[in-house]
């Protein structure tokens, strides 16, 4: 009872450091909403208000944004929050937080459930409730996690609901799995790679067990494909696979393609056999993707920053560099010890089967498309450092090492508090366009002063519009009886009202508007456009003038 007692006790800390983590100045760090999430927030207001979104489609399966076609649910996540606390960037953050604080409490249950059988040589306290709590700990102080659950984003949704899904299968809840899955699979794009990929291994590592309920796996394949039905219809659209089919390893538009082209153009006309299956486009889409796919396992992006990935944290990388050994010494211990293989199987399946979907992309490596390895790489650390724990059988040498354990993990979490509450907002303010939300306000209430109101819609402007719509909650309504959007692209032109999205040229444009710019586009030869009135300079958290609203 006691033992139960302490467990309850460690694993309610651990998610109350984890709430913090996340919670904290949730409203304010990241300094202001970005692209995803002010697109997210104004059409879950839009679905609140009316019923459709901003394109006028009436509860969609797929959002659409800026022509990309994202799965809509955690838009419907997002509006009970809306309801109770308006719109703002807190109402759009708040699932994912809470979904990222769930992902380590069913993190902490998968572990136990994993490692429920241990190698009898072990020692007893590498059993799978203290490599549950380690993991549940490292993943709550995760770099990687951290950063990304404080956004508004979908991505937290699939791992969660993919954790539970998984769990529920060890515990042979069939129903219940199936339906995580399912929740899983159209929650964001990676699971639909990573999850049809997990389940053929897993029908192969846990063959014999599914054959003896075949009937009931039958039935409920069935009734899940059926479900998805819609689903896989939607995002096969030839309208959904618009931004995939730009992106991808394959997109014969990407430039190393346009140059094997030429060089595969040349060795068919001089007959070279070998130079035609060297310069094959299939060949070239392999290296590609194998690339990408590599690049995710490269220690310099894992560890430090200095590859400059959006998704860090300044000066810290998305694991701990102390994290190396214990990762490298738990996937030693558990390939060369008598673990069960059927976790073996799984936990290595899942750890090479994550980077797939987003090495499909031609950006890689991209921390949020692999969001999907995470607990992997707390499992493989968290089995390294309770292996070496329970090595130590002198009481003060053991105690010792619990010190020196709180010591490098305050230490390292008290830098990173550091690095992201206060070195984080200043550096990558200009990449969540922090300038708008201080300048929209100033135009709104300026408005009725000028016939009209042009915003810039490029470099740190893109989809201005967007922002517009999300910071003065503009009525959807009103919007789509205005013109609505007509294209994602983006840098389209969008109108409505008195208010333009467009490129802007001040020396040829029109007396008596409101013109609202980047910074230096306003100034020819360092010198202010003759007959441009600046009303306002707008700077960046780093004190960049960024935005400059003026009129003529």
């Amino acid at each position: 009872m006691i033992k139960l007692n302490k467990t309850i006790l460690t694993l309610v800390g651990i998610l109350i450091l984890a709430i913090f983590l996340r919670f904290y100045q949730l409203s304010s760090i990241p300094p202001s909403a970005s692209l995803d999430e002010a697109s997210i927030g104004w059409n879950a207001y839009s679905i609140l208000q009316t019923g459709k979104d901003e394109y006028g489609n009436t509860f969609p399966i797929l959002l659409r944004a800026y022509d990309d076609w994202r799965p809509a649910l955690y838009v419907y996540f997002v509006i009970p929050f809306i309801k109770l606390f308006e719109l703002n960037v807190l109402s759009v953050r708040l699932p994912s937080v809470i979904f990222s604080v769930l992902t380590i409490a069913a993190t902490y249950f998968l572990v136990k459930e994993l490692f429920k059988v241990k190698p009898r040589e072990f020692p007893d306290f590498f059993n799978g409730n203290n490599l549950g709590l380690g993991t549940a700990l490292l993943l709550a102080i995760s770099p990687w996690h951290i950063y990304i659950s404080r956004l508004g984003h979908e991505v937290n949704l699939g791992l969660s609901f993919l954790i539970f899904a998984v769990l529920f299968f060890l515990k042979k809840n069939i129903y219940l799995s199936a339906l995580f899955f399912i929740i899983s699979l159209i929650s964001y794009q990676t699971e639909k790679v990573f999850i049809p990929v997990l389940l053929l291994g897993m029908f192969f590592i846990f063959k014999s067990e599914i054959l003896k309920i075949k009937e009931k796996i039958a039935f409920t394949v069935l009734i899940s494909l059926l479900i998805l039905i819609p689903f896989v219809k939607a995002s096969l659209s030839q309208e959904a696979l618009i931004r995939f089919s730009g992106t991808n390893v394959f997109n014969a538009n990407e430039h190393r393609f346009i140059e094997q082209s030429l060089l595969l153009k040349k060795a068919t006309s001089e007959n070279d056999l070998i130079g035609r299956i060297i310069y094959n486009r299939r060949i070239l889409s392999l290296q590609i993707f194998s690339e990408g796919y590599l690049s995710h396992f490269d220690p310099v992006w894992l560890f430090t920053n200095a590859l400059g990935d959006r998704h860090k944290v300044p000066g810290i990388g998305l694991l701990y560099v102390w994290e190396l050994p214990f990762i490298l010494l738990g996937m030693y211990i558990l390939i060369r010890n008598k673990f069960d293989i059927k976790t073996k199987s799984l936990l290595f399946l899942w750890f090479l089967a994550s980077p797939i979907a987003a090495s499909l992309a031609t950006d890689s490596p991209q921390a949020l498309r692999t969001l999907v390895i995470l607990p992997t790489w707390q499992i493989f650390s968290s089995l390294g450092l309770v292996y070496l724990f329970a090595l130590f059988k002198n009481d003060k040498l053991k105690k010792s090492m619990w010190i020196l354990a709180v010591f490098v993990i305050f230490m390292s979490l008290s830098f990173f508090i550091r690095q992201y509450f206060y070195v984080f907002p200043k550096t990558q303010s200009d990449s969540f366009q922090y300038a708008l939300s201080k300048a929209i306000p100033y135009v709104f209430q300026n408005q009725d002063k000028y016939q009209k109101v042009i915003f810039a819609n490029n470099v740190n402007l893109s989809q201005s519009y967007m922002f517009f719509l999300f910071y003065t909650k503009y009525d959807p309504s009103l919007y789509r009886s205005q013109g609505g959007t007509v294209s994602g692209g983006y840098e389209a032109v969008h109108k409505f009202g008195k208010y333009e999205f467009r490129a802007i040229d001040i020396e040829k444009e029109q007396a008596g508007n409101l013109y609202v710019g980047n910074y230096a586009q306003f100034y020819l030869k360092d010198k202010l456009v003759d007959q441009a009135k600046t009303l306002i300079n707008v700077k960046n958290l780093n004190g960049d003038n960024t935005i400059k609203i003026v009129t003529k």
